[in-house]
């Protein structure tokens, strides 16, 4: 059985691999003797693959090696041929294609983000991280800043694309207009990092991406790693005795110290502390405010726009259910960080910052911000009108079908107005967080709660209808009803002169919902209908096991609504 110490490590300066002379030490072996024979594996990625990996031939260890890859598989072995140590290592290489900067007013971005963590829980539970970020680096937290979808990839394809995503994602993503695309053509080094490879917004109940979608993408590591025996026999959230976040930082960072001298354009989102629970992502404070720190005091962020953000609040645990749990979800932590010398180069930019702080914002304000961003490599005004850009820059119409045609959004570093409403922010009205505070609660038991409540379990049941396999759907109970009495106006253009949001359970599958129906008034009698989508609100884990994937992908309400018999 393999033992916790490091026999290995790569240099964070030289990028070199080498022996631990401290881990030898306390492993009882000798570095002199050959009573260990090491060995390293580069691990590629095959060019048309997401899901399968390809280790390359034993590499002896005998002193000091620069892999030609960023990940690497280590081994040793006794004189008995007993395999005592092994580990994977993460190290960004540098490509040749990428360019250095070309005069002092160039910048690029990196997203350090967190999955499913809100402004409010980020203040909560990274106490120390926000501290540093407000004191020391001078962030500026937006407090307006709302989501546009339900779950990760809905708010992270408009903040890559600049669009709304109109149709289901059983395909492949290769063609779509990522704005690390256009960053890649002005010579910037790009990195795509999240881990739990299952769970990757491209990847999960989807096909994946047949090619690399960035010069560096970490998902072959975590396939690598996830695969592995030393996996398996690790402490939760941990590789041997390394936390998996400290690799995960260790690697933004490395990419960020081969880069120093170039444009970048990182994005990165951290799943697994946080996703699930809303209490756990503080195990990572400490270890956060030291990436930022050290990063900071090594100037690799002098040529950086910082986004620390999240995609969405908690969508899962109990606080969700709680009308704070509803904000939360809804109003993820974005603050966006610039170099000192920014103010004077580009004063307006850290003003609007400012300004737009307490401005209702939303993910299509991070494209266009990003964009803002890009005009610096490519001197247009702005990257060029953000609408004719979204217009012009798909040519395949079948791609093009699956987005909606323009974008709302206006970059951070522009004046945002003081007065903007969710449709023009781009955000659905059952989204919309300026609606709260003008709602009535109602019983329980009124009459609108109970036909609301009726008329999701319907529809409901309506899309299980065929499905041998999923069990009829019940209601429970009525958790929270609210009535919306002013005149709104919806995504499709209906105007309901009232509408109702209603939180219940439902069984079998013990499953919490929440969901808006519109009340359409006709000739004195009263219709229900549902507005937008349906959230599940809790774990819902492997009820809806019984369906295959592809169904899965097609229609994702079903993973929350289908409890297999």
């Amino acid at each position: 059985m393999e033992r916790s110490y490091r026999l290995t490590y790569i240099n964070m300066s030289t990028g070199l691999l080498q022996f631990n002379a401290s881990g030898f030490e306390e492993s009882g072996y000798s570095l002199t003797s050959n009573t260990l024979r090491c060995y390293y594996q580069e691990i590629n990625r095959p060019i048309d693959d997401d899901f399968r990996l390809e280790y390359g031939p034993q590499i002896p260890i005998t002193g000091f090696h620069e892999p030609l890859t960023d990940f690497i598989f280590v081994s040793c072995t006794n004189l008995f041929g007993i395999t005592v140590y092994s580990n994977f290592h993460a190290y960004a290489r540098r490509r040749p294609e990428v360019r250095k900067f070309k005069d002092d007013t160039e910048l690029g971005v990196a997203v350090i983000g967190i999955d499913s963590i809100s402004r409010l829980n980020f203040m909560r539970q990274m106490v120390k991280s926000y501290n540093f970020i407000n004191k020391e680096m001078s962030g500026d937290v937006m407090h307006g800043f709302t989501k546009v979808g339900e779950n990760t990839f809905p708010n992270v394809i408009p903040m890559l694309t600049g669009r709304s995503f109109i149709t289901e994602h059983n395909n492949k993503f290769d063609d779509w207009p990522y704005i690390w695309k256009d960053f890649s053509e002005e010579g910037a080094a790009t990195l795509y990092a999240e881990d739990q490879p299952e769970f990757n917004m491209f990847d999960y109940l989807a096909r994946g991406i047949t090619l690399q979608p960035t010069l560096h993408y970490m998902r072959p590591y975590w396939l690598a790693v996830e695969q592995s025996i030393l996996y398996k026999m690790s402490s939760p959230g941990c590789l041997g005795p390394t936390p998996k976040h400290l690799i995960y930082f260790d690697y933004l960072k490395s990419f960020l110290k081969v880069y120093k001298d170039s444009p970048v354009f990182l994005f990165s989102l951290f799943n697994e502390v946080s996703h699930d629970f809303v209490n756990t992502v503080g195990v990572i404070d400490l270890d956060y405010m030291q990436f930022l720190k050290t990063s900071l005091q090594e100037g690799l962020f002098n040529r950086t726009v910082i986004f620390v953000l999240g995609d969405h609040g908690n969508r899962m645990d109990f606080i969700r259910r709680t009308k704070v749990g509803t904000i939360e979800d809804r109003m993820p932590m974005v603050t966006v960080i610039l170099p000192e010398w920014v103010s004077t180069k580009y004063p307006s930019w850290k003003e609007s910052l400012r300004d737009n702080r307490m401005r209702l914002t939303s993910t299509y304000d991070i494209y266009a911000t990003f964009r803002h961003i890009l005009s610096t490599l490519n001197n247009q005004n702005k990257s060029t009108d953000i609408k004719q850009h979204l217009l012009n820059s798909i040519q395949d119409k079948n791609v093009k079908n699956h987005f909606s045609a323009t974008s709302t959004g206006l970059s951070f570093f522009e004046p945002v107005p003081l007065v903007r409403d969710c449709n023009a922010a781009g955000v659905a009205q059952w989204l919309c967080v300026c609606n709260e505070g003008r709602q009535k609660r109602l019983d329980p038991e009124h009459p609108y709660s109970l036909a609301a409540s009726n008329e999701v379990i319907r529809y409901f049941n309506e899309l299980l209808d065929g499905l041998e396999n999923c069990a009829e759907m019940k209601l429970a109970f009525i958790e929270h009803s609210y009535l919306y009495e002013a005149p709104q106006k919806y995504d499709d253009g209906k105007v309901y002169e009232k509408s109702v949001q209603i939180t219940f359970k439902a069984s079998p599958g013990n499953g919490y919902f929440e969901a808006t129906l519109g009340i359409e008034i006709n000739n004195g009698s009263q219709t229900f209908e549902v507005i937008g989508q349906v959230f599940r609100i809790n774990k819902y884990g492997n009820q809806a096991d019984c369906l295959p994937r592809t169904m899965l992908a097609k229609m994702p309400i079903l993973k929350g609504i289908c409890y297999c018999d």
